[in-house]
């Protein structure tokens, strides 16, 4: 049920050398793929114009992959492709043309749909926030657009919560003015969360709170779901330590919230970072012991970009936080737990001879670098979100650029970020 015509044959890319890819390119066949390399691969999936690859989930035989397809009024669509464990596509799809819409996050529901998050833009500028489901068939099943006239919302996370509910999480310029801190001259952006059903009904305020924030600006990066079914709110701030004599600085923050989505005043709002750097966040996810790892960019005032990290225990509590130093600048973009051996991975866009590329890294639970993998070429090429199989391999969806163009890529690699086996 395409509605885009691949133009670029679909390759099998495998990976010599340690840190950059040498690119051996064969068509998908039986007589000139080695069976040994077939499980491995880079490939990429779109048509005429740029396509970006910006999330993915897996599904019992394959995978979903979602990104933008840029049209030529110039508005951005949504662009599904599914395909089976090898990366095959099955069928790919385009939404959304009459609307400009950025899409930033995937998920599976309880039925199986595939549900998105998005942000959508009018002509006249205009931010809102988006739902958008589609069955694994590729049929559009519903959306529901959320927003304030005059302000702007952005969605940047989404969540299926354990009752079946949908969360996107993000931000938005209608600011609470009710909130003891609030000043005009500062107070621009506040924390979006809207909870909508499976059906796409809004939860009204007392069953959910929909804007949260303190003096200054507060973007809301992700939200995740504890086991006790209370939340984590992770994103980033401006707003000053206490105690702290410094300027604001953009630092990033993590808080508890309880079943209605309202801060919990008994548990302490934590900043992670340094008051005298910028920490942009980036992505919070669990871990086996039942905490979670958090991530993101920490900026320095001499230009330089490093991964940061914290992780959190089952109670809220800070076990470890730090910076991983590579040789190069990157920004962070998601870190997962390695399932099968500890540690991290890390994935983000690192700066090789002045372009972007793809960047994987593994890290000990101390933040100890234990390797670091590139992939790309000349032009730049952005990552976007990473998952691991049950066997260890990596999967990693992102966009590419061949030629003039941009495509949507999925690059899946052995536990040690390697297209060999």
């Amino acid at each position: 049920m395409s509605s885009l015509k691949p133009i670029y044959h679909t390759c099998v890319l495998l990976l010599f050398g340690l840190l950059m890819i040498t690119l051996l390119v064969t068509c998908d066949n039986k007589s000139n793929t080695d069976p040994r390399f077939e499980d491995l691969f880079v490939k990429f999936y779109g048509g005429d114009g740029n396509q970006t690859g910006v999330d993915m989930v897996a599904t019992d035989n394959g995978f979903v992959l979602v990104g933008n397809t840029r049209k030529l009024n110039g508005n951005s669509g949504i662009f599904i492709v599914r395909t089976d464990e090898l990366g095959n596509e099955l069928w790919s799809n385009v939404y959304g043309n009459d609307l400009s819409i950025d899409v930033v996050d995937v998920e599976l529901d309880n039925n199986n749909d595939v549900v998105l998050a998005t942000t959508v833009e009018d002509n006249g500028g205009n931010k809102d926030i988006m739902f958008y489901k589609v069955s694994l068939e590729g049929l559009k099943l519903d959306s529901l657009i959320f927003g304030e006239p005059a302000f702007n919302e952005v969605a940047n996370d989404l969540l299926i919560t354990s009752d079946g509910d949908y969360i996107i999480t993000g931000l938005t310029t209608n600011v609470d003015v009710s909130k003891p801190a609030y000043s005009p001259d500062t107070d621009f952006e506040d924390i979006l969360s809207v909870r909508v059903t499976s059906s796409f009904s809004v939860l009204d305020p007392a069953q959910w709170r929909k804007v949260s924030g303190f003096s200054g600006v507060d973007r809301g990066t992700a939200l995740v779901q504890k086991i006790d079914g209370t939340f984590l709110f992770f994103g980033t701030t401006d707003r000053i330590p206490t105690g702290s004599t410094n300027p604001p600085e953009f630092n990033m923050f993590v808080f508890p919230a309880g079943s209605n989505g309202v801060a919990n005043s008994a548990s302490p709002f934590q900043w992670l970072g340094n008051p005298q750097t910028r920490e942009i966040s980036a992505s919070i996810t669990p871990t086996v012991n039942q905490g979670f790892v958090l991530a993101g960019t920490a900026e320095g005032s001499n230009g330089s970009m490093n991964a940061f990290f914290a992780t959190l225990g089952n109670n809220d509590d800070i076990i470890n936080s730090g910076l991983i130093t590579l040789e190069n600048n990157i920004s962070v973009i998601s870190m997962i737990e390695d399932q099968l051996r500890g540690g991290f991975f890390v994935l983000g866009n690192e700066i090789v001879n002045n372009a972007s590329e793809i960047s994987l890294s593994k890290i000990t639970f101390n933040g100890i670098l234990e390797w670091n993998r590139t992939f790309g070429n000349t032009d730049d090429d952005f990552a976007g979100s990473i998952l691991q199989l049950s066997d260890g391999s990596i999967v990693i969806i992102g966009t590419v650029r061949l030629e003039s163009q941009t495509k949507m890529s999925l690059i899946k690699t052995n536990s040690q970020g390697l297209l060999r086996p």
